[in-house]
């Protein structure tokens, strides 16, 4: 059997994994606007088609973990694991990422957009926080 650490199928399955959750929050979103155009029978549809997206999506990770793959910025066999690189993704976004985007779109003169980074921003920080939490009581507990 060929390692997936060693194969192009790894790319294959990180890619197909992105375009499925890209491909739930888009049709997330256009649920929304056809709930804003009265349209509950077009929005059921495509809520019914993001939950098939996600389950997609989480079809992708099991395949990785189930052939080791090794790619932790998108999912690791371990809960610890999966907190700790979460963790490291949010800060990353708080002190590196947003900040430096809501920079630019100040220069820009695009206010609202920096304003909205800033908010992520912010938002990682408090979800490093509570993911931090739970890694420290999950290893307290036996």
């Amino acid at each position: 059997m060929t390692d997936i650490n060693a194969s192009r199928t790894l790319e294959h399955l990180k890619q197909a994994y992105t375009r499925e959750i890209q491909a739930n929050m888009r049709y997330q979103f256009a649920a929304r606007l056809a709930d804003a155009a009265a349209r509950p029978d077009i929005a059921h549809v495509l809520r019914a088609a993001a939950d098939e997206e996600r389950g997609h999506a989480l079809g992708f990770l099991d395949l990785l973990v189930e052939h080791g793959a090794r790619a932790p910025e998108i999912v690791s066999e371990s809960l610890a694991e999966n907190l700790t690189a979460s963790i490291e993704t949010e800060l990353h976004e708080f002190s590196a990422l947003y900040t430096r985007y809501a920079e630019v779109a100040a220069q820009e003169d695009l206010p609202e957009i920096a304003r909205w980074f800033l908010a992520l921003a912010e938002a990682g920080q408090t979800h490093a926080r509570w993911l931090q939490q739970c890694l420290d009581g999950l290893e307290r507990k036996p």
